[in-house]
């Protein structure tokens, strides 16, 4: 019996085990209160000293949208890959291609942005912007599999980030970090492909 297997998991940790990044989307509408619970998962992540760098652009009008997917579409010729990959390296990447070929269609596109003033406006270290963002993106990956939907934690905009940020008109002083479709999964979830945690676990001492 594996560590894994003998854990009795609360419902919104087990949701960790196959919140797995979604490529695949119906282009069925996502209602604003789901979206809102997202962004509120998001809200709620750790910051250092609270500074809650965040901001989220959220766009379903269908022109912005298609225009952002007409904007990535060249960027990303992905070839395939070598004989002997993986399973799970050529699931990913016939994903990646999908989410790219339609990422204009996906119903919800949110960016994250964050500020950098941490720890002060005189000295900032962009690093504690990223810890603050990016947690607040994984608590949104986990939130929508909690609520069935499906999203993707990516970083897709800076294949094309200046008319990216023209088109969403992004201030100067806001980083892009993060670029999530969020919508209805057009595949069933799955297990996400982990070492298991015999592997990476040391007690008191490595």
């Amino acid at each position: 019996m594996t560590l894994e297997s003998s854990l009795e998991l609360p419902e919104a940790i087990a949701a960790l085990g196959t919140a797995r990044a979604m490529r695949w989307y119906r282009d069925d509408p996502v209602p604003a209160a789901l979206i809102d619970k997202v962004i509120w998962a998001g809200t709620r992540a750790s910051s250092p000293n609270n500074c809650q760098p965040w901001d989220f652009v959220v766009v379903q009008d269908p022109a912005v949208r298609r225009r952002i997917g007409d904007l990535l579409r060249p960027q990303a010729p992905w070839p395939d890959p070598p004989a002997g990959t993986d399973l799970t390296q050529r699931r990913t990447l016939e994903g990646a291609r999908n989410l790219i070929a339609h990422f204009g269609e996906v119903p919800v596109l949110i960016f994250i942005c964050g500020v950098n003033t941490y720890p002060s406006v005189d000295s900032p270290d962009i690093t504690f912007m990223y810890s603050a963002v990016y947690a607040a993106a994984q608590n949104m990956v986990v939130a929508a599999r909690a609520l069935g939907l499906g999203c993707a934690f990516t970083t897709l905009h800076r294949q094309a980030e200046a008319p990216i940020r023209d088109l969403l008109q992004i201030p100067e002083d806001r980083t892009l970090a993060v670029t999530m479709p969020l919508g209805w999964p057009a595949r069933p979830f799955g297990p996400v492909t982990r070492r298991p945690v015999e592997e990476v676990l040391h007690r008191d001492r490595w």
